[in-house]
Formats: C-alpha cells, sequence, structure tokens
C-alpha cells in the first residue's frame, strides 16, 4: 500500500465520525477570494504565495511544533496572499487548526483567504470546510476523477472556491470548468518532486482563464523563479515552516512572464 493510499483508507473511516456531527444548515461567514487575492497580488507585481502552516510530513523527516495562530499572523506580515492549513492528521493537523484561524478571521487579525488542504473523499467534508470557515478547498483530481465536478458544483453553492490539484497529463480530464489549476510536483505515491511536472500548464485548456499555483517543492529562491515561468502563485509549505525569512524573500521576486 502507497502513502496516498494508505492515507484515503485512514480518511474513510475518519468521515465516518464526521458523519455523526450535527452541524448548523447555515453559517454567517464572509468569504474571502483566493482567485482575487492572486490577481490582485500579480496586478500589483508581487509574488502570490499561498503559504501553507506544516508542522509534518508523513513522508521527510520534517516536523516542526507551530504554534498555527502564531505562524498565520507572521505568514500574514511577511506577505503572504492566504494560508493553507493542512487538517489531515498525517501532517499533524486538525479542523481544530482551521477553526483557530476562522476566529483570527473573526476578530479581524487575518485578513486573508484560507485554504483548507486535507484529502476530499466526500461531500460531508465540503459542509464541515465551509461550517469552519474556509474560503477555498483542495481537490485532487486523481482521487476524485469524473467526481471532481460535483464536488466543484457543491462548493460554488457554499460560496467556496476549490484548488483543483493534478499531477499529470492524465488528470487534465478531470479539471472541468475548474477556475484555479494546482500542479503537485510530489507524487502523492512515493513523494518524489518533480518540478519539471509544472511543464503541464502548457497543456491545460483555456489556460489565459485560469489561475495556476505551483505545488510542492519550492525550497529555494531558484526553485520559486523556475516555478513561476509556469504558474501565477506557489503554494510553499516545508521550506518556509523550516525557515519563515524565505517566504519574504520569495514574496518580493520580481515577476518574470
Amino acid at each position: 500500500m502507497n502513502v496516498l493510499e494508505k492515507i484515503l483508507e485512514e480518511k474513510r473511516k475518519e468521515i465516518l465520525k464526521i458523519k455523526e456531527k450535527k452541524f448548523p444548515e447555515k453559517v454567517d461567514i464572509k468569504r474571502e477570494k483566493l482567485s482575487r487575492a492572486i490577481r490582485n497580488f500579480i496586478k500589483q507585481n508581487r509574488v502570490p504565495v499561498i503559504a501553507e502552516i506544516k508542522k509534518k510530513s508523513p513522508i521527510t523527516k520534517f516536523s516542526r511544533n507551530l504554534n498555527v495562530s502564531e505562524t498565520a499572523k507572521i505568514f500574514q506580515n511577511y506577505g503572504a496572499c492566504a494560508l493553507s492549513i493542512l487538517t489531515d492528521k498525517n501532517f499533524d493537523g486538525s479542523i481544530e487548526d482551521l477553526e483557530e484561524i476562522k476566529k483570527l478571521k473573526d476578530e479581524r487579525i487575518i485578513n486573508i483567504p484560507i485554504l483548507r488542504k486535507d484529502f476530499v473523499i466526500d461531500e460531508i467534508q465540503v459542509y464541515e470546510s465551509y461550517i469552519y470557515g474556509a474560503d477555498a478547498i483542495l481537490l485532487i483530481a486523481s482521487v476524485l476523477k469524473e467526481k471532481t465536478e460535483k464536488f466543484l458544483n457543491l462548493a460554488l453553492k457554499l460560496d467556496l472556491e476549490c484548488i483543483v490539484e493534478i499531477h499529470d497529463e492524465s488528470d487534465l480530464n478531470f479539471i472541468y470548468d475548474a477556475k484555479i489549476i494546482g500542479i503537485n510536483t510530489r507524487d502523492l505515491k512515493n513523494f518524489v518532486i518533480n518540478l519539471d511536472a509544472l511543464k503541464i500548464s502548457e497543456k491545460i485548456p483555456n489556460r489565459n482563464k485560469c489561475l495556476i499555483v505551483a505545488e510542492s517543492g519550492i525550497r529555494n529562491i531558484n526553485d520559486a523563479e523556475k516555478a513561476l515561468k509556469y504558474c501565477d502563485a506557489l503554494l510553499i509549505g516545508t521550506s518556509i515552516s523550516e525557515n519563515f525569512e524565505l517566504l519574504k524573500e520569495i514574496t518580493k521576486l520580481k515577476i518574470k512572464k
């Protein structure tokens, strides 16, 4: 069993518990648009970075005891256009981390969009993301396949944006009318990184109408510059969670297209 299969097997068990919860039918939350934040940064010639608060990797030896609230404040102050909150337990994340950031948004301490990053395989997770204050969610095309369209439509009804994550050309069959597409340079089966995977952006239909986000593998300034040749924005976790200053350096890069 590869890493992804193991995580998905665990996720199915978690979903049974989530379905036992009672959620309100509606919540009064003003959603921030991730797409608008990215476009605003591009207009200002600033590098749009979705800064991921990452405590642990299930494959690498990376592990850091990060305070979610304090890290979120730092990332916002260092120029992130949005925050990515990992809620999967394999990354030491939880839905409570998302709830913690929602409170900061309610207090207007955090005012940038929040992406909930998890392995979404059931509609209840979309509703859960809506209730706990996410502005956007991640959908993995290779996992959902044809179901991606259904999840996109459900998210739209709840005023949630989506990043549809792809890994190779076969995933292009499942992006449908996604407005934000993430290219994960990390193979989820073996976690090997290959930045050349970003070249797939050139094969995305209606490329000019989509926002493309480079996911994983941005370890330094050179990686960021290479990724920006193919993508509009960067999602960075491990490297900036290890070194906050790297986020500040990357956001100051001049965009070259």
